[in-house]
Order: structure tokens, then C-alpha cells, then sequence
């Protein structure tokens, strides 16, 4: 069976590669490709997805390939992690909103607008090239962001294969297990929302409720991304945990405030540690300088890891991560992150292990007050008809509110940018809680509109 990644040849490479090379037997995956549009990428950080792969399974087939038909040909599993327009749309985005006084975070608000006008056609593109090419009975696993708006747009357009993966609820819970010294995989937890904007409750161990342990422990508020919240935050969230991401809504002149004064904002710093990485790389000689340039993508990657969110709240997480050497890498246990939401899922449908896990999928009355076709993010019961969305019901109307507005942002960005309407960007930027605001929204709409006209007219 064949497994290929659109975008497979960026920043997380090396660790999708041990994911997906390390796993690949278990789903009988013999034939794995990473697509890129992005020749430097290829030869840079593709070489070291290649040498990962032939260091830790010689006998699999592993190939990088400029050439969505090559990749996309006979696929049985497709994951999207696409960045359409590259760091430089980033910054462009964030500049834009900065401009104007308002964050530009690239997942949701008006940066996430931005990302999505690139991100959107280019994945139909692909998706419908899929549909003609790929094995008839493939799945896609979306994790280009903004996510959840992307796995909407695909659905709305009867790409019903496609389920939207990220790895901020399962890293959020692997911090949980190691706070209170248990395994992987022992913390049973319920996660409601949307990407981004999501909320956990009913935590379980052996049967047992420890929601209230949890939200009682001072360490939940120094090692886990609860670091960005309160007490008071969780109690007024009817005492349930929340995604990183909602620090946003929940601490937004906060945030905006931090990001305005630091040196760099988030999408800059992370451009220019990029570029410093290929920069590095690019003088190397693979596969000679195998080793090397590992050392160097592992130190570059090192400082994009421990700071994340440190622009936006101004500190750090406690626990520093160790960039690894290459046998430490190899032969440490493989961590996952999203490869292994989408591996998780596939061997649960192809060897009938029912489980569970969080998803972007069709809300279909799980969460009463939104619309079925509402793609949402929330625990799935897993077997082999596919993943079906635990029933969460009725949920407190502080939660509730906050999903519909941002769920009508999400439908008014897929139909602004597919019928090429500004009038739905404005409507659902003016609506989003980031921006809210008439002019910002019109001014926007027409800046962003017009620099990616190119993306919105893609598939005419």
C-alpha cells in the first residue's frame, strides 16, 4: 500500500519520517512519497527524511518527488500539510493585521483568513486530482491549517474522505499523563469544540474522575499549555481544561500586547530561524553531510520548539526540549505528533481495534445547537466504518455562543474565498471576536483578496 504527504518536506520532516517509517508495516504501508512543491525543501530537508528512512527501514520505498501526480498515483492514505505561499505569506498576513491592531495568528482571525484564501483552492486542486488518480477507496488526513476551515471547505465540496488531524489535543493530554505519572494512552478525557477552539472535561483514569485533580494541581499550570490560563478561567469554563489557542479569545490585549512589543512576531521568527536552517543546509553535500545538516535541522528546530507561544505570552514552557543526536533520535521511542493521529486511525479501521481519538469531523448531532454538516473537533469512537463523534448534547452557553461565532466565520471564509464573494470575508471577519470591526474586515478582505487573487482563481 502507498502513503504520501503533500507539503512532506518541511520543518517536521524528520520526525513525520520516523512516524510514518516506523509504523509503516503496521498498516502494510510499503511505498511511502513526501510531495513538495519546493525544490530547496526537497533538497534539504527531504535528503534528511531520506537518510532517517534508509538508517531505520533500508527495505522500505521512500522517495521525494516535486510531482503531485507521481505522489498522488495509486495513494491509499493522503496527509495535507501544505504551506501554500510559504513563511513569506505568513509574515505578509501577520504585517497586515499588526498594521491595523490586530493579531495575525495564523489559524484563526484574520491571519487564518489570509492562510486559508492559499490554502483552500490549492487543496481542492489536490483533492480532485486525488479523486481521479488515487486508489478509489483512499483517505485524506488534513493537517494544513487553519485546519478545521480547511476540512470544512473540503467537505462542503463532497470531499467526504477527508478528516482534519492535529496534534495540540493529544500533546495537551501526553503533558496531563505526565503530570500525574501515568502511561500514554491511560488518560481517558472528552474534547469538544472546533480546532483551535476546543475544550476538554470528564477526565478519567481507571474509571476514576481526576478532572478535579487536574484542575487543582499547581503543576497543570506550569507544565502543560494550561500555563496560559487560571483557575479562574477553567471555573468559569465549567471547570473544564482548554486548548492552547484560546488563550487568543480568552487573553486577547494580553496576547496582542505582547505581540506588538517583541522583537519579532511569531511568523517572522519562526521565517527567520527557517531560513537560517537553509541557509546552513544549503552549503552541505548530501548524502555525505547526512549527520551534519541532521545536527543542524535538529538545533534550528530546537529553537522553534521552546518558543512556542513565548512571543505571544512572554515566557516559556518549563520543560526544555534537548535538540537529539542521530543515534538518540533513532532509537528513542517514537513521539508521534500528528503522523500518528493519522496512523492511529488507519490501523483502528484495517485491523478492527476500535479507539478513541480527537478528529475534525461532521458535528451529525453531537453537539446540540450546531448544524450536522458543522465540522467540529471532539472525541471519535474509531472502528472499522470510520470515526463517529461521541454525543456530547447540550453544552453551557458560554461554550456554545463562542463555537457558533466562530463556526459562522469559518462558513462565511469557505464561501468568500470558493465563490469569490468579499462581502462573506467581511461579514464573518467583522463577526470574529479578533477582529470585529467594519473597516479592519473591508480593509483586509481587499488587501488579502487582492495580493492571492492568483489562489482564489486557481480553479477556474
Amino acid at each position: 500500500m502507498k502513503l504520501c504527504v503533500l507539503g512532506g518536506t518541511g520543518a517536521r520532516s524528520a520526525f513525520l519520517t520516523k512516524s510514518l517509517v516506523t509504523n509503516a508495516k503496521s498498516i502494510n504501508v510499503d511505498h511511502i512519497v513526501l510531495m513538495d512543491c519546493n525544490q530547496q525543501h526537497l533538497h534539504t530537508y527531504g535528503e534528511i527524511a531520506k537518510g532517517i528512512a534508509a538508517r531505520l527501514r533500508p527495505d522500505l520505498l521512500f522517495e521525494c518527488t516535486d510531482s503531485a501526480e507521481y505522489a498522488l498515483k495509486d495513494a491509499d492514505y493522503i496527509i495535507t500539510t501544505i504551506r501554500a505561499g510559504g513563511d513569506e505569506g505568513r509574515c505578509f498576513d501577520e504585517k497586515e493585521c499588526l498594521k491595523r491592531g490586530i493579531l495575525g495568528q495564523e489559524t484563526t482571525g484574520a491571519g487564518g483568513f489570509a492562510m486559508a484564501i492559499r490554502s483552500i483552492p490549492t487543496l481542492i486542486r489536490y483533492c480532485s486530482l486525488a479523486r481521479k488518480i488515487a486508489h478509489p477507496s483512499h483517505l485524506i488526513f488534513n493537517f494544513t491549517n487553519p485546519s478545521g476551515v480547511i476540512t470544512q471547505a473540503l467537505r462542503s465540496q463532497g470531499f467526504n474522505n477527508v478528516y482534519g488531524i492535529c496534534d495540540a489535543p493529544s500533546g495537551f493530554i501526553k503533558q496531563l499523563e505526565e503530570i500525574l505519572g501515568v502511561s500514554y494512552g491511560s488518560l481517558a478525557i472528552e474534547c469538544y469544540g472546533l480546532n483551535h477552539l476546543s475544550w476538554f472535561r470528564n477526565a478519567r483514569l481507571k474509571g476514576e474522575s481526576v478532572q478535579e485533580q487536574l484542575l487543582n494541581d499547581p503543576r497543570v499550570y506550569q507544565y502543560s499549555e494550561m500555563r496560559l490560563f487560571t483557575r479562574d478561567m477553567a471555573r468559569i469554563s465549567g471547570d473544564e481544561m482548554l486548548n492552547e489557542y484560546l488563550y487568543f479569545y480568552y487573553r486577547h490585549n494580553r496576547s496582542l500586547g505582547m505581540v506588538e512589543k517583541a522583537e519579532h512576531p511569531r511568523g517572522e521568527m519562526i521565517y527567520l530561524i527557517n531560513k537560517e536552517i537553509e541557509k546552513q543546509l544549503a552549503k552541505l553535500s548530501f548524502p555525505d553531510d547526512f549527520e551534519k545538516g541532521f545536527d543542524i535541522y535538529m538545533n534550528g528546530y530546537g529553537k522553534r520548539e521552546n518558543a512556542y507561544f513565548s512571543v505571544e505570552s512572554g515566557s516559556r514552557r518549563k520543560k526544555t526540549w534537548i535538540p537529539p543526536k542521530l543515534d538518540e533520535f533513532l532509537q528513542s521511542p517514537d513521539e508521534g505528533g500528528y503522523a500518528a493521529v493519522a496512523l492511529k486511525f488507519i490501523k483502528a479501521i484495517t485491523e478492527n481495534k476500535p479507539c478513541r481519538m480527537i478528529l475534525s469531523v461532521p458535528n451529525r448531532g453531537a453537539i446540540t445547537g450546531l448544524a450536522d454538516d458543522d465540522v467540529i473537533e471532539i472525541t471519535c469512537d474509531i472502528d472499522t466504518d470510520g470515526a463517529h463523534p461521541i454525543h456530547i448534547g447540550r453544552i453551557d452557553d458560554f461554550q456554545l455562543e463562542q463555537i457558533r461565532r466562530i463556526k459562522y466565520f469559518e462558513r462565511c471564509t469557505v464561501s468568500a474565498i470558493i465563490d469569490d464573494n468579499p462581502d462573506y470575508a467581511i461579514k464573518g471577519l467583522m463577526l470574529h471576536p479578533l477582529v470585529n470591526d467594519f473597516e479592519i474586515a473591508k480593509e483586509l478582505t481587499e488587501v488579502f483578496f487582492e495580493h492571492y487573487s492568483e489562489y482564489i482563481h486557481m480553479n477556474d
